[in-house]
């Protein structure tokens, strides 16, 4: 009862970020005092007041706040670093925060989508995309060779792939650094169809679903047929869990789950939850670096510990130097660490449709079966208020689709997602209308909401929260069954796995995630497909999510894409809060440490750039 009355209390008057700091929000959120001194090692982290080309003119509905901070921060300005010159350089070691997020490394499981947040550092794909600071972080990328040396999609049903020669595995029992062959490539796509098991290859299944036929007609060479055109298919090997593993490492469950063997960068040091994640350099990398042709990695090693549930112990380490990035909490914290600590720069990335707070609904439970429902609980967010708080105006809309596909360059505004049908625009008293004529309630849903939500400090949860305040603001008894660091796999097992119990939601943060828009289409909306943890069973999103995966030109499939929103949004089959921008900071001294669009470095798919991260010593020792 003191909980909800505080709530009450919090709702009745605009949110603002210093009442979302006085309500405990704030998530641990350190704003630390340090001197403003600058050396001069790279500049004050700050941009020259410029956009990146393509994106002005800036849409209705993007805030000045917004467009200022992606003027002063944005990552164009790190090809242009005085210290590239001296680059890149090999040794040392990179040091970033991370997470305790999986109990193993069995990418094929029920984690497999969690895993995207660490098995790239020691896995490679077919193919993948370029991260560093000369790139464009902030649209879809081109796919590059991985393990693929080069492909053809020879017809609308066949692609081909010829793999480098002279690939090998880690050096690690069973495989014992074996030479990679088409043979691996051909057993690992057979294991993510399914056919064999259903229970492996959750998250890879919708990519390989409707793979007719592997052959490897040499040592070095891939041929996938298909049951019909996949149009989806090769953006999607960009996945970092669409990796290959050796088939005697796999046959065995327990190593398989404990030790990543795999071809990448990085040879396992330590996984020790909750305390560090660390991998040393693998001595037979075949990989160079596409701008350089310097051998990769250029580290010698990577070391990551466990703090992201300790935002001030992160802060403090980064001060201190011995963190070389920090994923920052806030537009606050980020110009208070970019000017207190020597050299730092700063980064503000486009949101990533496949990562952001957002809560899955048990659809076939009533009251939440009814359309009226879901739509009051989407409507009785204030959207904009928890931009303006949690954000501090560096957000958008929360949605899950990948934008760039659609040539834009910011994300949808309320205004947009609501003329494709959403229910995002806040109206607390229709909402209140629709639940009534659902329901038959005089208050709220007739019945308590019993959601599971992160108690961990950080962005996330405080969306979270907040959600749940406009929720009961709106007369809607929510009962919270709460998790933190320690009980991850509990949050895991109930979306992942769909044991529920008696629970109404799960707030979540995997919206995807995905290199081709299929993935956020056919993936989750499919009621087919092994990555709809969302309990969508809706007929006219299984006829649409299929069509668009037959359709190579673009602009047809945008327009088959558009329509698959229309029903999503207009059904609120999930109920979206808000995308918040990723800001970070690196050391002066600390190279292709780089935000994108898709991966976040280095927490997230950014792990793949751990490759090509290097460290300037002259930098570091000033």
């Amino acid at each position: 009862m003191r909980e909800e009355n505080y709530w009450k209390r919090a709702l009745r008057t605009p949110v603002t970020r210093r009442r979302t700091l006085a309500l405990g929000l704030a998530g641990g959120i350190l704003i630390a005092c340090g001197d403003d001194d600058d050396d001069g090692k790279q500049g004050n982290g700050g941009g020259d007041g410029k956009l990146p080309p393509g994106f002005e003119p800036v849409p209705p509905g993007i805030s000045k706040t917004l467009v200022d901070y992606r003027k002063k921060y944005g990552s164009y300005r790190f090809a242009d670093l005085a210290g590239q010159a001296d680059g890149p350089q090999s040794g040392g070691t990179f040091r970033y925060s991370t997470y305790p997020g999986v109990t193993g490394w069995d990418v094929t499981g029920p984690e497999g989508d969690t895993l995207a947040s660490f098995a790239s550092a020691h896995f490679n794909g077919l193919l993948t995309f370029r991260m560093n600071d000369k790139e464009n972080p902030d649209n879809l990328y081109p796919a590059v060779g991985d393990l693929a040396q080069s492909w053809e999609q020879k017809d609308d049903l066949t692609v081909s792939f010829k793999l480098h020669q002279g690939v090998k595995f880690h050096d690690t029992a069973p495989v014992s650094g074996r030479e990679l062959t088409s043979e691996d490539v051909a057993y690992c796509f057979k294991v993510y169809q399914g056919t064999q098991d259903p229970t492996k290859g959750i998250a890879q299944q919708p990519i390989f679903s409707e793979v007719d036929k592997i052959e490897t007609p040499d040592k070095h060479t891939v041929v996938v047929k298909f049951k019909a055109p996949a149009a989806y298919f090769l953006n999607s090997l960009m996945y970092p869990v669409a990796v290959i593993f050796a088939k005697e490492a796999f046959e065995k469950p327990d190593i398989f789950k404990k030790t990543p063997i795999g071809t990448g960068a990085f040879v396992l040091d330590k996984w020790d939850p909750p305390n560090v994640h660390s991998g040393k350099k693998n001595p037979t990398y075949f990989r160079k670096d596409p701008v350089s042709g310097k051998q990769l990695p250029f580290v010698d090693a990577f070391e990551a510990p466990m703090l992201l549930g300790n935002h001030p112990q992160e802060v403090a380490q980064f001060r201190s130097g011995n963190l070389d990035t920090l994923w920052v909490q806030g537009k606050t914290e980020l110009d208070n660490v970019v000017g207190s600590v020597s050299g730092a720069l700063g980064q503000v990335e486009i949101p990533p449709p496949g990562f952001q707070p957002y809560m899955v609904l048990k659809l076939d439970k009533p009251p939440l079966n009814d359309r009226r429902v879901r739509r009051a609980l989407q409507m009785a967010i204030d959207i904009n208020g928890i931009i303006d708080s949690v954000a501090e105006g560096l957000g958008a809309p929360g949605y899950a689709q990948d934008y760039s596909y659609f040539g834009r360059n910011w994300p949808w505004s309320i205004e947009e997602l609501d003329k494709l049908g959403a229910a995002h625009k806040y109206n607390v008293d229709e909402a209140k209308k629709l639940l009534k004529e659902a329901t038959g309630a005089e208050k709220g849903m007739g019945r308590p909401l019993k959601v599971m939500v992160s108690t961990i400090p950080g962005t996330g949860t405080d969306v979270a929260k907040l959600m749940i305040g406009y929720w009961r603001n709106a007369g809607i008894d929510v009962v919270l069954d709460e998790y933190g660091v320690q009980d991850l796999t509990r949050w895991s097992t109930a979306l992942f796995a769909k044991q529920w119990g008696d629970l109404d939601g799960v707030f979540a943060g995997f919206a995807g995630p995905g290199m081709d828009p299929d993935q956020y289409a056919y993936g989750p909306l499919n009621s087919k497909s092994p990555r709809n943890f969302f309990w969508v069973n809706d007929p006219k999103l299984d006829k649409l999510t299929v069509d668009q995966r037959r359709l190579f030109k673009e602009e047809e499939r945008r327009k088959a894409l558009e329509e698959v929103m229309k029903i999503d949004l207009g059904e609120a089959y999930r109920i979206w809060g808000v995308n918040p921008y990723k800001l970070s900071a690196r050391q002066p001294w600390a190279f292709n440490v780089l935000d994108t669009i898709h991966a976040w470095s280095n927490v997230g798919w950014g792990q793949k750039s751990n490759e090509v991260v290097w460290i300037n010593q002259k930098l570091k020792k000033a």
